[in-house]
């Protein structure tokens, strides 16, 4: 496939699921999480979590994550992914908070920037990606190339 085949590819893939599976580490042992996520128009996730999970104290100690993107109802043969580099930031200040729930819309619970502070549950974390690679369908083998959004 011609690059800018596979950036829209990878496009839309994203803009076609709702989940990712984030891989995070504490520096001595990788964890990896599905989570829902919402995206801005610069390609930035977001997502909630709550304090005490793994994978929010693994990025706390080591914001450097990697995640995958993919349709697993894909017949086998048939699939592709996204597979990305970045790092994730907790979104602290008022203002962050409010400009990420621009972005950030789900039904699970209530979303306003009051519910991601103080002794809510939840935080809203901003993935800032690096780099993004698919699966060219067209190679011989398995090859994954990298893409710009």
């Amino acid at each position: 496939m011609i690059q800018g085949e596979l950036n829209k590819l990878a496009k839309d893939i994203i803009k076609n699921n709702i989940y990712l599976t984030l891989a995070t580490t504490d520096g001595k042992t990788p964890w990896s999480s599905p989570l829902f996520y919402c995206i801005d128009d610069s390609y930035n996730f977001y997502f909630i979590s709550q304090m005490d999970c793994v994978h929010t104290k693994n990025v706390l100690v080591n914001p450097k994550v990697g995640f995958s993107i993919f349709d697993s109802h894909a017949p086998e043969g048939k699939g592709n992914g996204v597979q990305a580099s970045g790092s994730v930031n907790l979104l602290k200040g008022k203002n962050e908070i409010v400009e990420a729930l621009r972005h950030y819309h789900t039904s699970f619970i209530k979303c306003e920037a009051e519910d991601f502070t103080g002794l809510k549950p939840y935080r809203l974390f901003k993935l800032i990606p690096e780099k993004f690679f698919v699966l060219d369908s067209e190679a011989d083998v398995d090859k994954r190339v990298k893409v710009k959004l």
